[in-house]
């Protein structure tokens, strides 16, 4: 049985640790900086944070999976000209998006109704210049798939982060956001040194410019980052038309169950990242049953977790609340319990996207995630208008539903899947998750009896 999920659970676990530390050290920074905060101006912050995922998001989007993929199919003479392509798309980028927060920070803060945005974005802008050997030495990791070395940079950088905000509050030191976003900066420095630290008995990195190569991964590149920019903008949908439409004060609620929806999403994200290097190799060999069985077995495995999630959260919704943020904005619980409901689609929409870049086909998910961002945004300003705060949960909700249902027909065209065969791995997988935590259990205590 064991065995049967080596390859799983060996990396599962790094992969695990750090998408629980890191959203565990992400909610607990949430929680003090809420109290450090007026709501108004911890929905900047919130808005800020959103920014900045987006923006590494889609850094990752761009380089990381035209990284796997290359690295997957092509000859072993051609990763030099992959590895300098993928650092000159990654400093090219990050000029770019310089020259959007200097120059269209104040039109982003007026967008969004949020007081002090551009000033955070202007520090953060230089940020970015920190983030370019960070990343790249995250994907280089990650195409060994080692997830330990992985799980280190994420720590340290979080835990830093977190282990300062938390003295913010205990010794009532006084800070700005514009100091609390200098902090966030310079934790990036910790988890790049981690990374360097543990990528030290790898091969050297050679580097040599091959502008057919190049051209080729951006190609590939550009279509996958356009589709993880888009599905940043249809998840977080409601939080900035709230904003916008509303008040700051208002999309926190959004921000709050955003947090707690991160849970619910760590499953799809470990199985996920597990996945793809894995599907990009199957993919190597031509076969689309292979290709559909890791598909439903994937998407399976994460739901085994998110069905006792949806339920924990819809009756605890209040308590969730409470502990994350207070008394003050317990208005955010009805609005939670409708955003629970996301989460039973996700595992298949994501999912989805690593299929569809596994098989070279990153243009389906850009056009998919573009066209239903519209849609999502034009349901969400109905909504809202029609019915107020919680208008733009329903309205995503609705959204959702629609892309899980699109989703389901291509890959049914593609790979022949079908959602019923999900949901019959699931019945068949909670027994053998059992059987493998039973076994782990009795091993243990056997080692502790000796």
């Amino acid at each position: 049985m064991t065995r049967k999920y080596s390859y799983w659970l060996s990396s599962g676990k790094y992969a695990m640790m750090q998408k629980v530390t890191t959203i565990l050290l992400g909610v607990l920074a949430f929680m003090l900086i809420a109290r450090l905060f007026i709501p108004a101006e911890f929905g900047v912050w919130g808005l800020f944070i959103i920014i900045a995922s987006i923006v590494e998001t889609t850094r990752n989007a761009l380089i990381r999976n035209g990284y796997i993929v290359f690295k997957s199919t092509k000859d072993a003479a051609h990763e030099a000209s992959i590895e300098l392509s993928s650092l000159v798309i990654n400093i090219g980028f990050t000029l770019l998006l310089l020259i959007v927060f200097i120059f269209l920070g104040g039109l982003i803060e007026t967008s969004l109704r949020a007081p002090g945005l551009s000033t955070i974005l202007l520090y953060y802008s230089f940020g970015l210049l920190l983030l370019i050997p960070y990343s790249q030495k995250e994907i280089f990791l990650y195409s060994k798939m080692d997830f330990k070395a992985i799980f280190s940079m994420y720590f340290f950088r979080n835990g830093i982060f977190t282990l300062i905000v938390a003295l913010i509050f205990f010794l009532k030191l006084q800070v700005t956001l514009q100091g609390l976003t200098i902090v966030y900066i310079l934790c990036i420095i910790p988890g790049w040194l981690s990374g360097a630290y543990f990528s030290r008995g790898y091969d050297r990195i050679r580097m040599e410019w091959n502008a057919q190569m190049f051209k080729s991964f951006f190609s590939f590149g550009k279509y996958v980052f356009g589709n993880n920019f888009f599905s940043l903008i249809f998840v977080n949908t409601d939080t900035f038309m709230t904003a916008r439409i509303m008040s700051t004060s208002v999309s926190t609620f959004y921000n709050i169950g955003a947090r707690v929806l991160n849970f619910a999403d760590i499953p799809s994200q470990v199985f996920g990242d597990i996945m793809f290097p894995k599907a990009a190799q199957i993919v190597k060999s031509g076969n689309d049953a292979d290709i559909k069985r890791i598909y439903e077995m994937t998407v399976a495995a994460t739901l085994c977790f998110v069905f006792p999630f949806v339920i924990v959260g819809f009756a605890f919704s209040e308590v969730a609340i409470l502990i994350l943020a207070g008394g003050k904005y317990l208005g955010a619980a009805a609005i939670l319990r409708v955003m629970l409901f996301y989460s039973l689609f996700l595992p298949f929409i994501k999912q989805f996207g690593n299929i569809m870049d596994a098989k070279g086909k990153p243009h389906v998910n850009f056009w998919l995630m573009f066209s239903f961002s519209i849609i999502n945004i034009s349901i969400n300003y109905i909504c809202i208008m029609r019915f107020g705060m919680t208008g733009a949960a329903f309205g995503s909700l609705a959204s959702y539903i629609l892309l899980f249902m699109t989703t389901q027909y291509i890959l049914g065209r593609v790979i022949k899947s079908n959602p019923l065969n999900v949901l019959r791995n699931v019945i068949h997988l909670y027994p053998e998750f059992f059987a493998i935590i039973k076994s782990f259990v009795f091993k243990r205590l056997k080692k502790y009896e000796k």
